[in-house]
C-alpha cells in the first residue's frame, strides 16, 4: 500500500487529480460534459472517465499533460467569463 501511495505522491498527473477531487465542491458546479465537448470536442462519459481515472481495456483513464493544461485553459476561461457576467450586474 506504501508503494501505490509513493507512486501517486511523485506522480505530477496524479497529484493535480488528486487536488482536483480535494475540490469536489468547485467541480459539483461545473458541468463536465460542457467542458468536454467545448474545450475538447469531446464526450462528457469520456470527460468522466479522464476525471475519475476509470479502467478502460484494463489501464486507468488519465489527462495527458497536454489535456491538463487545456483543461486548465478552459477553467481560466469559465473564470474570465463568469467575473464578466457578475461585474455585469453592478
Amino acid at each position: 500500500m506504501a508503494d501505490n501511495e509513493n507512486i501517486k505522491v511523485n506522480n505530477p498527473v496524479l497529484s493535480k487529480l488528486q487536488f482536483m477531487d480535494d475540490r469536489q465542491d468547485l467541480l459539483r458546479v461545473l458541468n463536465g460534459a460542457y467542458i468536454a465537448e467545448r474545450f475538447f470536442g469531446k464526450s462528457g462519459c469520456w470527460f468522466s472517465q479522464k476525471l475519475n481515472n476509470n479502467i478502460k481495456n484494463g489501464k486507468p483513464c488519465e489527462f495527458t499533460s497536454e489535456e491538463l493544461k487545456t483543461l486548465s485553459d478552459a477553467l481560466y476561461t469559465i473564470s474570465y467569463e463568469l467575473q464578466e457576467l457578475a461585474d455585469s450586474l453592478h
